[in-house]
This record gives C-alpha cells, structure tokens and sequence, in this order.
C-alpha cells in the first residue's frame, strides 16, 4: 500500500491512474495515485534508473550566454535595481516602458540586492542564472547532478554537477525553478536548503499543481504529469504541509501558469507528444492550433490564475 509523499497517509482507495510518457513519445506506462488527504497526485514506483527519461537532448540541458551590449546591460542592471529597491530614474522608466517579466518579478519579492548570493537547484544549463547575470546580480550558482560535467561560463556563473547536500556556502536565495516535482525526497532537499539559507533568506519553488482545473479536466493527459519525471505533483495543501514539515512559512503564492497546460495536454489526447514535428513547441505554424486558439488559452490561463486554478504557481518560504 503506497504512502503519500507529502503527508505519509496510506493509499487506501482502489482508483489508481496510467500515464504514459509523451514529452519524447517513449509511451511507457507509469501508476500514479491521488492522496486522499493532501491531494498530491505521485507515482507509485519511479524508475529505477530515470537516466534514460532524461537524454541529453532535455531541454533544461541547453543555454546559451547572454551578451548584451554595455547600453542594454546597464538598462537592465538600472530597471532590476529599481524593481528591488523603488529607487533610480532610469530604472523607474526602464520598468514603466518594458513591463514586468516574471524573472523581475520572482526577485521583487526576494529581498535581494544585487549583491545577493543566488543557487538555483535543478538549474540544467543555467538559463534563469544567465539571465540573472545579465539584469546585474554578481554572485549566481547552480546545482544538478544530472549533467555530464560542471559548467563554468566565461562571465563567472558557475553550475556544479553535484547533489544541494553537497553544496557548503550559504545563500540569500534558493530557487527550485520547476525541479522539487523531480525529486524522491523533497523534505529531505527543504531541509537541506534551510541549513544553506541565509536567516532572512528566501526559498522560492515554482512547481506544477494538482487539484487544479487542468488535472481535474485533462487527468492522465495533463501535459504537466510528466511520466515518470515528475514524481509527485502536490496541490497548494500539499505546499503548505510540505513547508510546515521542514520550517518554513510560505508568505507569498503567486499563481503562473501558462497557455501550455491546455495546448500541451490538447495534444497528448490526440496522441502528439510534445518533441512531435506536430508539435505546437516544434513546429507553431503546421500545428493543429490557430493563433486565435492560442491566444483564447493564453486568456483562459490567466483567468484560471486570477481563480487560483492555475496549474502552476511560484511559492516564497522563509525559516519560522
């Protein structure tokens, strides 16, 4: 009888789910299972060697360095330090004629300045960490230990092939960019980050979320279930246990999901896996959506978002 990941109560209803893997079209089969107390949809029993479900073609696995001229590179630095601090002219204009992409907005409310020690946890190559880089912040690292080797950049991000318990310097943010869903032991890794956490650090976890209206509507076509890499997918229930289990407090929930729940999982019923050349993520023209399907799920995830049923949300935890 399986336990829940989350919350460690027994799975005692007979209703089990079968997904297959579709991000590369392999199709195995995979048993999850929906917690009768938390709500966090899990598998049942991960493969014992996962290598093979994350080849090197992932895409997680591919960046390349941003090089700015020295003009954009100062307006980003003057708009990131406007975002953290309100102050600065030719930031305040920056933000104001630019909008706000969502990596301003994770750092908003971050507490960090530019001199902030940043980690980011299941980083792959390092796409957030570049970026970050470019908008001004000096000290960024991350950690996985599914690459082939470390990566070292030319402008100083580093990227270590090794495990978060492995890591000895401190932090003012720890980021889980998309990555605690592919791991077997969240509470272990929370606790982890909370030994490497500053003490007005932050731990900021972006994940996919059950209970919401694209698990309910598309269940095991969900395009965000992602057997058998995603092991567990908790609702916001799920995150606040999780969090209380390891001592933290979550005192920011920002709902972020995207279009890609609906195009993503209106593919898979009609058997399209996501790396298809019929893909809407290969190939947006020879799809089998319109520009104006997209923009109606672009609208539709925004008001799932505004109704907190949005299948993904960032989540900031601080020590209690």
């Amino acid at each position: 009888m399986p336990t829940c990941i989350i919350c460690g109560h027994a799975h005692t209803s007979s209703t089990y789910y079968t997904a297959k893997e579709m991000m590369f079209g392999m199709r195995d089969t995979f048993t999850y299972f929906e917690c009768e107390h938390c709500g966090c949809v899990q598998i049942v029993a991960p493969p014992e060697d996962l290598s093979k479900y994350y080849p090197q073609t992932y895409y997680s696995y591919h960046a390349t360095p941003l090089v700015d001229p020295p003009l954009k590179r100062f307006l980003k630095t003057q708009r990131m330090n406007f975002v953290l601090t309100g102050k600065g002219l030719i930031g305040r204009l920056m933000y104001q004629l630019t909008g706000v992409p969502d990596i301003l907005k994770w750092m908003k409310h971050s507490s960090l300045n530019l001199d902030s020690k940043i980690l980011d946890v299941g980083c792959g190559a390092g796409v957030f960490l570049l970026e970050l880089h470019q908008l001004g912040f000096k000290h960024v690292q991350g950690v996985d230990p599914f690459l082939e080797s470390d990566i070292f950049y030319n402008n100083g991000v580093k990227i270590w092939k090794k495990e978060l318990k492995d890591m000895t310097d401190t932090f003012d943010l720890i980021m889980f960019h998309h990555s605690l869903e592919h791991i077997s032991t969240p509470h272990a890794y929370l606790e982890i980050a909370r030994k490497l956490l500053t003490p007005n650090g932050v731990v900021l976890i972006r994940v996919p979320l059950a209970g919401t209206f694209a698990w309910k509507h598309y269940g095991v076509n969900w395009v965000q279930l992602d057997p058998p890499r995603h092991l567990f997918l908790p609702t916001v229930k799920s995150m606040y246990l999780l969090a209380e289990q390891c001592g933290f407090e979550i005192f920011k929930t920002e709902f972020d999901s995207t279009e890609f729940q609906f195009w993503g999982s209106e593919q898979y019923l009609k058997d399209i896996p996501l790396n298809d050349l019929r893909s809407y993520s290969k190939n947006p023209e020879q799809s089998i959506f319109s520009s104006a399907d997209i923009a109606a799920f672009r609208a539709r995830a925004e008001a799932l978002n505004c109704e907190e049923q949005g299948d993904s949300a960032c989540f900031y935890l601080r020590k209690i």
